[in-house]
């Protein structure tokens, strides 16, 4: 295997919540595409400090340290070069970006990205900008509570409701989801089931148990736009990676009432596996959205719960 290149990047936000992108060289690696600003940590270097130096001799400015938060870490192996890029947001920095070396950047809304191309590195970095930090997962409930579970949820601070409720017909799930994603059109609305049912249902957004994860051989089976997996392990995780979905959640982090006999992982070990995974990876298990924070510095996606919403 090749050597293995670190890499700082930033998402950079403006005052008007735009990301900024930046086109590569033809001639470089991955040339023609747009890419997130950053470049290479020097050996012995803090990656702040690399971060922080690169945008100011390739963008002119000087990010607010204060303002920038862990993205997510992308190991990502090509066939003729390894790299880990270590990803941040950078929500205020002072001074007018432009290309110092040439390169044209771009402002664009988080809407608008699917119509640019990136490296297959980059790839991640994208998901994990699109996708939410706290996604509400349904309790067992009878068909017609799920309406006020998910106005709750949402007043909570979900911003995407997970729909798992396998007491029911897979017929009553398709209705209701059909309903909650009526309810509220700007939450997305994730089923947890099977990707045949999926596609025949024209379900946008799907969430495979890891039992299921493990049957599934290639991304492309499922016709949606988001396809997540639940882990438990790193063997797990690697599959997941191999396969293709777009996020993971991984469980149980801290003790639950539901599962008591589970040991959980701890957050050390979570923190090892979201930083070695190439996928956003949401913390599962015991959590709030009190931990929401500390799931970010972990270098978690976000927070994926159930009892806290409730």
């Amino acid at each position: 295997m090749s050597k293995l290149i670190h890499v700082a990047a930033a998402a950079i936000f403006n005052d008007a919540g735009e990301l900024l992108l930046a086109l590569r060289d033809k001639a470089q690696h991955q040339g023609g595409l747009w890419e997130f600003p950053g470049g290479k940590v020097e050996p012995g270097e803090d990656v702040r400090s690399a971060l922080a130096r690169e945008l100011r001799e390739e963008l002119g400015i000087e990010i607010d340290q204060s303002a920038t938060v862990p993205l997510i870490q992308v190991p990502y192996h090509y066939p003729d070069k390894s790299v880990l890029l270590d990803v941040f947001r950078v929500n205020r920095f002072m001074g007018a970006a432009y290309g110092r070396e040439g390169q044209p950047l771009n402002w664009v809304r988080l809407s608008d990205l699917s119509g640019y191309q990136f490296p297959a590195a980059n790839r991640p970095i994208v998901n994990a900008l699109l996708l939410p930090s706290a996604i509400a997962i349904t309790p067992q409930l009878p068909p017609e509570q799920y309406s006020g579970f998910f106005d709750q949820a949402v007043l909570k601070g979900a911003q995407a409701i997970m729909l798992r409720a396998k007491h029911l017909s897979e017929a009553e799930q398709m209705r209701l989801y059909q309903q909650l994603s009526a309810q509220c059109p700007e939450k997305p609305i994730i089923w947890n089931g099977s990707v045949d049912i999926a596609n025949k249902a024209a379900v946008s957004a799907l969430h495979l148990s890891s039992d299921r994860l493990l049957q599934l051989n290639d991304r492309e089976a499922y016709n949606g736009r988001w396809l997540g997996a639940s882990c438990h392990n790193e063997e797990q995780i690697r599959w997941a990676e191999k396969v293709g979905v777009d996020y993971i959640t991984l469980s149980p982090v801290q003790a639950t009432s539901s599962h008591p006999e589970v040991t959980p992982i701890g957050w050390a070990e979570y923190s090892r596996l979201a930083n070695e995974s190439s996928l956003p990876v949401y913390a599962l298990g015991g959590v709030s959205m009190e931990d929401l924070a500390r799931t970010i510095q972990a270098g978690g996606q976000g927070i994926a719960a159930i009892s806290c919403f409730c």
